[in-house]
């Protein structure tokens, strides 16, 4: 639930127990959130993610130019702009798929020294992409397989040898088995994942970043080109990570996602934090609305 928006009156009966627990959990702990102060770069009470002087130049241009900001810890948070703002960039610094200019950043209270994307992964940040990166000739049991960490079948040196890493093996496809129910994926379990919808794919991405056990999901874009049924389900399964104490930033245009599921939002225009807040806040906030419409305020037209 936003964190600037009042909660629904809770469910009667009791078999709804567990969605109580759920939401007070939940309000735990967005709660912490209400008490920051909205504006670019304000410290928060529990980050997971830290960063300064973060910037990014391609030849001329400026992609990113962050001089500070806080991810909090536990909490769904959106990251929004108009198109050519910085945020697939951000996203790639951060998760080891690019290379910044200048700026540090911590993940986890660490500082982040050599980032790569599957050390970042051991450590807990995971992220998916706008374009589905699911391998179209393996199973969908298979792409998930790919999620596990650590798997010891993976080393040369184990691999002819399946009694020793034939029960790691077993774990790991039960979990995957366990996530493929919960994201309405089990009947396409042993189907290549390039029969998938696009949409289905996209719950596939989401489901196999969960298989490392992630601190930190990082989605790009998740409801791009997902048909209105898959997106509700997906916004449910958004809602529920950070239910389950799953940090998660997630870029988005659709501002009614926005607003429905954020309890944060960032927004970045020409790479720089512009602002920051709640959702309804920060969507009605003029600097927002200006850097969208590229349109300069009323006091300074020409």
């Amino acid at each position: 639930m936003p964190a600037d928006r009042p909660p629904p009156e809770g469910p009667s009966a009791p078999e709804d127990r567990s969605m109580l627990l759920d939401s007070a959990r939940r309000t735990t702990e967005v709660e912490p959130i209400l008490t920051v102060h909205p504006e670019p770069g304000v410290a928060k009470p529990n980050p997971i993610l830290t960063m300064d002087g973060l910037r990014r130049s391609f030849g001329g241009l400026t992609a990113v130019d962050v001089d500070h900001l806080e991810i909090e810890r536990g909490i769904v948070t959106a990251l929004i702009g108009p198109n050519g703002a910085g945020k697939t960039t951000l996203f790639n610094l951060l998760t080891g798929f690019d290379r910044a200019d200048h700026g540090r950043w911590e993940f986890n209270g660490q500082m982040v020294t050599s980032p790569s994307p599957d050390r970042l992964a051991r450590r807990g940040m995971v992220r998916t992409f706008q374009l589905t990166k699911s391998l179209a000739k393996l199973s969908v049991l298979q792409n998930m397989l790919l999620g596990a960490p650590n798997q010891m079948g993976e080393r040369l040196w184990a691999a002819p040898f399946r009694h020793l890493w034939r029960n790691q093996e077993r774990t790991n496809t039960e979990r995957a088995d366990e996530l493929l129910e919960q994201f309405n994926l089990a009947r396409m379990r042993d189907e290549l994942a390039g029969t998938l919808s696009g949409g289905q794919r996209k719950l596939l991405e989401v489901a196999r970043a969960l298989m490392s056990d992630p601190a930190l999901v990082m989605l790009d874009e998740p409801m791009a080109g997902v048909n209105p049924a898959l997106a509700q389900s997906l916004l449910g399964h958004i809602t529920q990570l950070a239910l389950s104490g799953v940090s998660v930033v997630y870029i988005e245009h659709d501002m009614d996602v926005v607003s429905g599921i954020s309890d944060w939002v960032v927004v970045l225009a020409q790479g720089r934090v512009i602002a920051e807040g709640g959702p309804w806040k920060v969507i009605h906030d003029e600097s927002v609305i200006d850097a969208y419409l590229g349109r300069r305020r009323a006091g300074t037209e020409a």
